[in-house]
């Protein structure tokens, strides 16, 4: 094999994509990953203005236990060395909600991390609402089981496996087809305990009555199981991480390399072409960016099958994000600060504010996060880290012009800072040291990601997570090319992405397996 030839080429240093490259790499394939700008992350990096340092996008890590094998984040950077080699720093809460219920009265309320301590607290905020509770997080302690043999299987299912799993996991079949309200409806959960566990529905960018009860019910039962956590010094020691973990199995990476066309030869991916002409040859191809940009901009026509363009084009494009970045001059004390992260929304009815996001001007909501809680020496002593996070379920920044842009961004700003004192009754516009704005505009310039959206394509109640899962072998139309990241099966989020990653790797590994045997049988 020529040193220009690879068994994997994997395209684009997010998280997906790097988690996707060591653990292919730790199996002894060749592998190369290729990234566009001059240091890995996309999503997780940071970035610095005057004295402060800002996570791009990383608000917490959720599914990572202090201790070893326990939640599935943990168990992957276990798999492949890491877990130890990064300084973590824990979330002292899970959440604090702001809002208004669907009486009419408003929601304040402070939710811990430990599941019994959760249903305790919502006991108290909705008495009454202690057994169904209970009920809730029954079913899903028993889904955390179910996905787990499914994330460790091969996803390879004859009939009497098919039938075992029906007999032994029925709970997660039945649940399966249903929305998250769809199931708290059924389990006779009170409409304002339903509001302030739907809570964490922004950071998936889904309303609950689309969006799949199997999927939120384990992100959060493992949120509140194992806790939260974030790297001490910042997203990027993660994305640092990997890539030495990369590199400790003689995996090769290349900065400054922007793929401009992946390569097909006999219906099979073959390489990629850089944008400075250089040709790449490989076996097979991990691609972080999305399919409608791989289908559309870097393959050709005769190369996507049919079946790929119905697909993707059945499927919208999910939220896009914005946030406004804020050093403060004086310390989360003296401001009156008190909550790590804290969720701001004009509607606890998640469809209504969903349709309340399309717009730049009827949008007030808001995950605001200060670093500080956390982690208080992240910022100069005496200064605050906040950022304000923001989704756009349309991509409604497309009607910005460009003379009214910079206008629109400080407007933006001044929003969600007004909205962050209304809610909480907290004074920072009077502390604002630095301030950065990043909109859809950016995070599609920065990361290519279409329209700017930070969430793949949506989630949506056909296009969920256990839709995507079942049919991930089926997926790839595209022989020898696989998807990870945001786009994959797990949808997006951090630690989604790691996850789709490692699925995307060990799917490609049974492809070249596979290939081999079909090889050796002629």
């Amino acid at each position: 094999m020529s040193d220009n030839n690879y068994d994997i080429i994997v395209i684009g240093a997010g998280c997906g994509g790097l988690t996707a490259a060591v653990c292919a790499a730790k199996e002894g394939k060749k592998v190369l990953l290729l990234e566009r700008h001059n240091a890995p992350g996309g999503f997780t990096s940071s970035f610095v203005r005057g004295r402060f340092e800002f996570d791009v996008s990383l608000h917490q890590l959720c599914g990572f236990s202090k201790e070893a094998g326990l939640g599935e984040l943990r168990r992957i950077f276990d798999s492949i060395g890491i877990s130890e080699k990064i300084s973590w720093t824990d979330v002292p809460d899970a959440f604090r909600l702001v809002s208004k219920s669907s009486d009419g009265t408003k929601i304040d309320v402070t939710m811990p991390f430990g599941v019994e301590n959760f249903i305790n607290a919502m006991e108290t905020y909705v008495p009454g609402s202690k057994k169904s509770m209970e009920k809730l997080f029954n079913l899903a302690e028993y889904i955390e089981k179910a996905t787990t043999y499914f994330s460790e299987s091969d996803g390879q299912y004859n009939l009497r496996e098919i039938r075992r799993i029906m007999k032994e996991h029925g709970n997660f079949v039945r649940t399966a087809p249903y929305s998250v309200n769809e199931v708290l409806n059924a389990l006779g959960v009170p409409q304002k305990a339903q509001e302030i566990f739907n809570a964490y529905w922004m950071y998936l960018g889904v309303d609950c009555d689309r969006l799949s009860f199997t999927h939120y019910v384990s992100m959060v039962h493992s949120y509140l199981k194992y806790g939260s956590v974030v790297p001490t010094f910042r997203s990027h020691a993660l994305s640092m991480a990997l890539a030495g973990a990369l590199e400790d199995h003689d995996g090769e990476i290349r900065y400054n390399s922007h793929v401009s066309r992946i390569l097909f030869k006999d219906g099979h991916a073959s390489g990629v072409i850089l944008k400075n002409g250089e040709r790449i040859e490989c076996n097979h191809i991990i691609c972080t960016c999305s399919p409608t940009t791989a289908y559309s901009k870097m393959m050709k026509k005769s190369d996507v099958p049919v079946s790929a363009v119905k697909r993707t084009n059945a499927r919208t494009y999910g939220a896009r994000g914005a946030c406004v970045y804020l050093g403060l001059n004086r310390s989360p004390k003296d401001l009156g600060i008190k909550d790590y992260s804290v969720f701001i929304t004009d509607s606890a009815d998640t469809a209504y504010q969903f349709t309340l996001m399309k717009s730049i001007d009827s949008n007030n909501a808001q995950a605001a996060v200060c670093l500080n809680i956390a982690n208080p020496d992240c910022s100069p002593a005496g200064t605050t880290v906040l950022c304000l996070t923001t989704l756009y379920t349309d991509n409604c920044w497309a009607d910005v012009s460009p003379e009214n842009y910079f206008e629109e961004k400080d407007m933006l700003a001044a929003r969600l800072i007004a909205n962050y004192e209304q809610a909480t009754g907290i004074t920072i516009h009077n502390n604002i040291e630095e301030l950065e704005v990043a909109t859809p505009v950016t995070f599609a310039r920065y990361t290519n990601t279409p329209q700017g959206t930070i969430y793949g394509y949506f989630g949506d109640d056909w296009d969920g997570i256990v839709p995507r899962i079942m049919t991930e072998a089926t997926d790839c139309d595209t022989k020898g090319l696989r998807f990870c990241g945001g786009w994959g099966a797990q949808l997006s989020g951090v630690s989604s992405s790691v996850a789709s990653g490692r699925n995307a790797a060990f799917a490609t590994l049974g492809d070249i397996e596979e290939e081999r045997s079909e090889n050796n049988e002629k």
